[in-house]
């Protein structure tokens, strides 16, 4: 644990660039008292609203929350849910240079309906049409620009940012610059990201890229292993209420179990994850020593309602109790 903390000192001198799909998360939280006379449908006497940011966004914002420099890329729309979008990166203090916002597309949302404590309901604007590649083209040009960055985090969520083409140029870019490429994946998307350093599934998403189904320790190392070999990259699958796992070319695979104590919310984990392990690696740590700090920081998120990132201080905290 010693060596956890000395790892978690250094993250404030981390700059890590985050490149993906933004979304502004909105809650409507409120009180059921009875069910509608129109249809059987609960009504939520609204009490309260929240915005927060979504997708690549939360990642950029647990990097700084971490006391790191979160650099972040991607693209929102010309519209109301764009200036609140750059409002609260501001608030986070990201740095919003890298974002592009174009008039054609629409600002991706989502809104949550929570009543006593539950999800009702999702409703989800977006525009999953790839960027144009002048876009994509202007990304790669902002990050030939920061001369300090550590670490490329790409936050696929096959939104419509991440594309072959994008993705065989940040692994150009990031193997000219020693830079590490570390991925929060989509099962589609698998074929983009052979030879990068780190692949972060969750459990799920691994099933899919491996097609494994898994229903043992023994399925679940055959899982990483095979999604390790066929992307010739290291693998962390986080396994829910189980922990994660570690996969490393030429070495045994490491299970952690969980630190969760209480799980109110997991939407948000595996970005608060990917932030962890990046900061940690850039920090000096070994995969594993990444993974062991990201599976404390994890433990923190999920007692948290929605995508509310992980502080530096309360993480410290974790470790050292």
């Amino acid at each position: 644990m010693t060596d956890l903390l000395q790892i978690v000192n250094l993250f404030p001198h981390g700059k890590i660039a985050v490149i993906g799909d933004l979304m502004l998360d909105k809650y409507i939280i409120g009180q059921v008292e009875r069910i509608s006379p129109e249809a059987p449908i609960p009504i939520v006497s609204v009490r309260q609203e929240l915005w927060a940011l979504g997708g690549a966004a939360n990642v950029a914002a647990n990097i700084s929350t971490l006391d790191g420099d979160a650099y972040l890329l991607g693209v929102l729309g010309d519209d109301a849910s764009g200036e609140t979008f750059f409002s609260l990166a501001r608030q986070k203090g990201i740095d919003t240079e890298g974002i592009h916002v174009d008039a054609q597309k629409t600002t991706i949302q989502k809104i949550r309906v929570i009543g006593q404590n539950q999800q009702l309901l999702r409703i989800d604007y977006e525009n999953t049409d790839y960027i144009e590649e002048n876009i994509s083209e202007m990304f790669l040009s902002q990050l030939s620009k920061n001369s300090k960055l550590a670490a490329i985090i790409v936050s696929d969520y096959a939104k419509g940012t991440i594309s072959g083409k994008l993705m065989h140029e940040l692994k150009l870019f990031s193997k000219a610059y020693n830079i590490k490429l570390i991925i929060d994946p989509k099962p589609g998307h698998k074929d983009f990201y052979k030879d990068i350093d780190l692949v972060t599934p969750n459990l799920k998403e691994a099933q899919l890229m491996s097609g494994i189904v898994v229903s043992s320790r023994e399925s679940l190392e055959k899982c990483g292993t095979k999604i390790m070999e066929e992307l010739s990259c290291s693998v962390v699958i986080t396994t829910g209420d189980k922990g994660m796992s570690v996969f490393q070319m030429n070495k045994k695979p490491v299970h952690i179990s969980t630190k969760a104590t209480e799980v109110f919310d997991v939407s948000g984990a595996g970005d608060t994850v990917v932030a962890t392990i990046s900061m940690a690696l850039i920090s000096g740590a070994t995969l594993t020593q990444a993974a062991e700090i990201a599976n404390f920081a994890a433990g923190l998120k999920v007692r948290k309602v929605g995508t509310a990132p992980v502080y530096l201080d309360e993480l410290k905290q974790a470790i050292s109790s």
